[in-house]
């Protein structure tokens, strides 16, 4: 594997890494603070997407939207027999959305804390695409770490719901 390889397929594990480790952070209880804030690993993994987005507009798809699109498309059509390309949008969104919401979380962490109903929204929408992006369009043994990843952070997030009744 060549070097732009690796770290096409690092920063894009590390993103999940850090999303997933974020999430369970967030989790903890107040009483036990841990010695990281989960907002350097939600803002190291919002950067590590926005890298992996980077490289793989670099190295695969020659900087075009096209391409990216049509091997979208492809993918697509492998896994589920519709040739459809749109789900790059929902790609593009997510490393949007990340990147903002990591701003608000170092800019404005109490109304963050208030904005509840949204913060679920983006938490749902974050965890839909990585179950897609790590379980169900990989294959072999790394869709075992996504889905690892995934069940971790739906666990955390039922053992909240758990502690606040």
């Amino acid at each position: 594997m060549s070097g732009g390889e690796l770290a096409l397929h690092g920063t894009v594990w590390l993103a999940l890494a850090a999303w997933a480790t974020a999430e369970v952070m967030q989790g903890t209880s107040r009483e036990r603070k841990p010695a990281l804030d989960w907002r350097w690993l939600w803002t190291l993994g919002a950067l590590a997407l926005a890298a992996h987005l980077a490289l793989a507009m670099q190295l695969r798809h020659g900087w075009s939207h096209t391409a990216v699109v049509a091997d979208t498309a492809r993918q697509t059509e492998a896994k589920f027999g519709l040739s459809w390309g749109g789900g790059v949008w929902f790609n593009y969104a997510m490393v949007a959305l990340w990147l903002v919401d990591t701003a608000g979380a170092w800019a404005a962490p109490i109304r963050r804390d208030a904005a509840r109903g949204w913060q679920w929204l983006v938490r749902g929408y974050f965890l839909f695409m990585w179950f897609n992006g790590a379980v169900v369009f990989p294959t072999g043994p790394v869709r075992w770490f996504g889905l690892l990843a995934c069940m971790a952070v739906a666990w955390s997030w039922w053992r909240q719901g758990r502690v606040r009744r």
